[in-house]
């Protein structure tokens, strides 16, 4: 019961990301700059972020906060 009860405080405490792997979406960071790319890894509260420009296996990683969808 202790562990049930101890998995979900868990699990209402972590943050929600409104995004999914497989979405393309902009990320704007001042030491990143723009990037428009795939979510490729989520790691909360990060989101890893595969560009076209990027080398196969180069991931970008960016605080969902910092994420958009394209207009």
């Amino acid at each position: 019961m202790a562990r049930l009860l101890s998995n979900t405080i868990s699990r209402a405490r972590t943050q929600r990301i409104p995004f999914r792997v497989g979405q393309v979406v902009i990320g704007d960071d001042p030491f990143n700059g723009r990037h428009l790319g795939t979510v490729a890894v989520i790691e909360t509260p990060y989101v890893g972020l595969r560009t076209s420009g990027n080398p196969q296996g180069h991931v970008v990683f960016y605080d969902y906060r910092q994420l958009r969808y394209p207009e």
